[in-house]
């Protein structure tokens, strides 16, 4: 009786040991469990692909509406696309939904612009109109400061510096200049060497002299290609400035001895 009572207390174990050996090895994955426990699998050392799970399916993000997005580069090719769309099937639908998304952008301009010049009138430092006005009472006081200033540039540059005038006597854009170099220089005071590159008569200035190479001297070594060309030039230091190439205005040939006599690059923008 008692090895029978033996017996079914060992039979009980083993199987109580047996059930809690497969509860562990269920929750165990394939790659911590020995090759051992299944025999009966067709691979030791790699799982039967029919036991392996399918990755879950990635669901396609929504494309987001040009109303949704941040970046200029974006919203443009958005908008190209929509047009696109709208072009080749011109419906109801897309011609409208172009109208809207293009009407969405503009509104984005006015706004930038708005704040913009808000952000002007507030700075500045960003003010181009604190140093060049353009209110019309404003420019027309700085042409008479301009005008003004012209004379004394001119007025000082007679003693030091003369005009140098390249032409030919087949130019007829050379002989359209040379009654307006010939008032200028009466008017500023400044004396003009006439310098005829082909050896012929230059109307207006009967005494214009031969080239004999000053041609490569005022243009640094490249010789004088287009006619007609002023140069200004300073009797002391004997420095060459290039004025015009065609046919300037006395006005803005005075302008530009002003400028490149009188201001530094970049002092009037």
């Amino acid at each position: 009786m008692r090895r029978l009572v033996a017996l079914l207390t060992l039979l009980l174990s083993i199987n109580a040991f047996a059930l809690e050996s497969q509860a562990s090895q269920s929750s165990i994955s394939w790659w911590d469990d020995t090759p051992w426990a299944h025999p009966e699998r067709g691979f030791n050392w790699y799982p039967d692909p029919r036991e392996q799970k399918a990755p879950p399916e990635e669901k396609p993000e929504k494309p987001k509406s040009i109303y949704e997005m941040t970046s200029l580069e974006e919203i443009r090719k958005e908008l190209d696309r929509i047009k696109g769309i709208a072009v080749v099937n011109p419906t109801n639908e897309n011609v409208k939904e172009f109208l809207k998304a293009q009407n969405w952008v503009m509104d984005k301009s006015s706004l930038f612009a708005d704040v913009a010049r808000r952000v002007v009138w507030a700075t500045p430092e960003v003010n181009y109109q604190a140093r060049s006005s353009v209110a019309t009472f404003a420019l027309d006081k700085e042409r008479t400061r301009r005008l003004e200033s012209q004379k004394r540039v001119l007025s000082s540059l007679s003693q030091t510096h003369a005009l140098l005038f390249f032409a030919r006597s087949d130019c007829p854009h050379c002989h359209d200049q040379a009654p307006v170099l010939k008032m200028f220089a009466k008017d500023s005071g400044l004396p003009v060497l006439t310098i005829t590159l082909d050896g012929g008569q230059i109307p207006h200035f009967p005494d214009a002299k031969p080239d004999n190479g000053i041609s490569l001297i005022a243009s640094g070594g490249e010789g004088v290609r287009v006619v007609p060309a002023i140069y200004l030039v300073s009797r002391d230091q004997k420095e060459i400035i290039p004025l015009s190439v065609g046919v300037v205005a006395a006005g803005d040939l005075a302008d530009r001895i002003r400028v490149v006599v009188g201001t530094k690059p970049g002092e009037e923008f």
